[in-house]
């Protein structure tokens, strides 16, 4: 059977996860799909264990290769993919789906067959997938995007993601709450590795030029805390921002309109700074208000910055 879904994850050195998110893949009631795992160099017994899980299961690839980093990973598992799969979805190793996910994520993008992705929501969970969240405070749950004249508007719950939305600050945790068209995905960029640990982000902006991306609405995807997490890591994640909004100056096909919006979204977040420093100061929590203070500072500096050379750069093809 030809799979509709392609789902691939990198992995280096989590047999223990990389299993339980496996088993959740194939405990999917929707089963036209394909998953490549790549093992990106592991020394911790991934070699012994998957390729036995792949022996039983036909639509499993275990790949093993020096390591060589998450977007060559990556990049080898697209390589192994059905020339005739619609959907792709780009998997961590240590998170795993919901039980319903890929029937809820294949049933929007039916809806939506021109949108170049669909998306749910996370569910940050501990490894025993215990969770305080709930639909209305979690990740994505409160959204802006830059509105008429560059003003800030409150996104309702139920609308996708957008261009606009996404200038402001990525509204898609992780890769693998979406699907993505793969004839969208190859008019984008890709993973761009120097935009890493947000290069994802980058991917997301490019994917809203070419249309909305519908949301679910609800949990797909239970996204594993704790502190190796790239995403728990403030310093590369505030690295990751400016590479990332570069970036998007430089695409070669970006409107001029586009390209107002996006540094519209880059002012927008930083006020965002000003208002959690203002909260921090009414409960008392100087160092924290004074350190978004120095955080909006920074960033306003910057975005000076890119208001002043946003028409002189020459886009990159």
């Amino acid at each position: 059977m030809t799979p509709l879904i392609s789902i691939i994850i990198p992995t280096y050195n989590r047999a223990k996860y990389v299993t339980r998110a496996i088993a959740a893949i194939q405990s999917q009631a929707f089963t036209a799909w394909e998953l490549i795992v790549v093992d990106d160099g592991s020394s911790d017994g991934t070699a012994d264990v998957l390729p036995a899980i792949a022996a039983v299961d036909g639509r499993i690839q275990y790949i093993r290769q020096a390591n060589a980093g998450v977007s060559v990973a990556r990049n080898v598992g697209m390589a192994a993919m059905h020339p005739d799969s619609r959907y792709i979805m780009f998997h961590d190793d240590d998170d795993w789906l919901t039980e319903d996910a890929l029937e809820r994520l294949n049933a929007l993008a039916a809806a939506f067959p021109e949108a170049p992705a669909v998306t749910g929501l996370p569910l940050h969970c501990d490894d025993n997938g215990f969770s305080t969240e709930t639909l209305e405070t979690c990740y994505g749950a409160k959204r802006i995007a830059v509105g008429l004249s560059g003003l800030a508007e409150n996104v309702p719950f139920g609308a996708p993601e957008t261009f606009a939305s996404m200038v402001i600050w990525c509204g898609i945790a992780t890769p693998a709450l979406a699907l993505i068209r793969r004839d969208a995905f190859a008019k984008t960029a890709g993973f761009v590795t120097r935009c890493q640990p947000s290069e994802d982000w980058l991917l997301w902006l490019d994917l809203t030029r070419q249309g909305d991306i519908p949301r679910t609405g609800t949990f797909t995807l239970n996204k594993r805390v704790h502190p190796g997490a790239v995403t728990q890591n403030g310093k590369a994640m505030s690295a990751g921002e400016p590479a990332v909004r570069r970036e998007v100056l430089m695409l070669t096909d970006i409107t001029p309109q586009q390209r107002l919006v996006s540094l519209q979204g880059y002012l927008l977040s930083s006020l965002a700074n000003a208002s959690w420093a203002i909260d921090d100061f009414r409960n008392r929590k100087a160092v924290s208000g004074l350190k978004q203070v120095y955080r909006m500072m920074k960033r306003m500096v910057r975005i000076g910055s890119f208001w002043a050379t946003a028409y002189r750069i020459q886009p990159v093809g």
